[in-house]
């Protein structure tokens, strides 16, 4: 064989077994793999599993992490619609969308994650910028937008995302609130004056009612009692009439007997057990005490 052949053929077979191992790939269950040629994204993605492509350099494997993926973002110092310095600590649930769009674009989870920080911290300042201090801290819980805050933000930031990166935001939460260092004493004691200030007021309130239902309890017993003495008065009436009834009845049956039902009653009040009384023997009190 010609040396020269012989030559080219060793330099071929040592060229193919090493370029060789560079033209297949695999692609982890958590990954998506978009090959670039010369450094131009290819059209379609890489599934999870083994593939094939042209040896390096021509082609090369960018590895998109394509679980869903967190971002904690630094508290960040902004100014709520009352002119109140706020310290907003935050994080984000994100996850690759398009991985052609992102890999043209952002390129890894670093880049991302920068793209993202720019536009959480512009558009959480401008929501928190339209809400007053009561938004945020308030002693009646439907007053509180946390979450309204929270949700406009992430579907403001999921449409500049996707169109621009192709990734998509699935939530945006602000797990802190709190005051500048500087500003904290000075909030919180304003915060107690509001509270004492809404205290008086529910305790004037309160006694205000306590007075209605008192007045409303006397009068509602002064009623009951001015009926109870009615009815009464009533009743004794009737009692009496019926008792004036059964004496006529009982004078008019007997006269002489109710005389002198009459006469005992008339000696029971006048004579007790400590009364000594002297009477002739002809008076009328001791009539009752005769034989007949």
């Amino acid at each position: 064989m010609n040396p020269k052949l012989r030559t080219i053929l060793v330099l071929g077979s040592v060229v193919a077994i090493w370029l060789l191992p560079t033209s297949f790939f695999a692609v982890h269950q958590t990954e998506i793999g978009i090959v670039t040629r010369f450094g131009r994204p290819r059209p379609g993605v890489a599934e999870p599993g083994l593939h094939m492509k042209a040896p390096w350099p021509i082609d090369r494997v960018v590895r998109i992490d394509a679980r869903l993926l967190l971002f904690d973002n630094e508290p960040s110092e902004m100014l709520t619609l009352d002119r109140k310095n706020v310290i907003i600590d935050s994080f984000m649930c994100w996850r690759v969308d398009d991985p052609l769009r992102f890999t043209q674009t952002v390129q890894s989870r670093v880049h991302a994650e920068a793209r993202l920080l720019d536009l959480m911290s512009s558009s959480l300042g401008a929501a928190v910028g339209q809400e007053p201090m009561e938004s945020f801290i308030n002693l009646d819980a439907a007053a509180v937008r946390l979450a309204a805050i929270s949700g406009a933000v992430a579907d403001e930031i999921n449409v500049l995302a996707t169109e621009s990166y192709g990734i998509r935001v699935e939530n945006v939460t602000i797990n802190g609130f709190n005051f500048p260092p500087q500003n904290r004493a000075s909030v919180i004691e304003r915060m107690r004056a509001e509270r004492s200030r809404i205290a008086t007021a529910y305790r004037s309130e309160g006694e205000e009612e306590a007075l209605k239902i008192e007045a409303n309890a006397d009068a509602e017993k002064e009623r009951i009692l001015a009926e109870a003495l009615a009815k009464a008065e009533e009743t004794r009436g009737r009692a009496e009439a019926e008792a004036l009834a059964l004496f006529a009845e009982s004078y008019r049956k007997d006269p002489e007997f109710y005389r002198f039902l009459r006469k005992l009653e008339s000696y029971e009040r006048m004579i007790d057990e400590e009364t000594t009384i002297v009477i002739e023997a002809d008076a009328q009190l001791t009539e009752a005490f005769r034989e007949r």
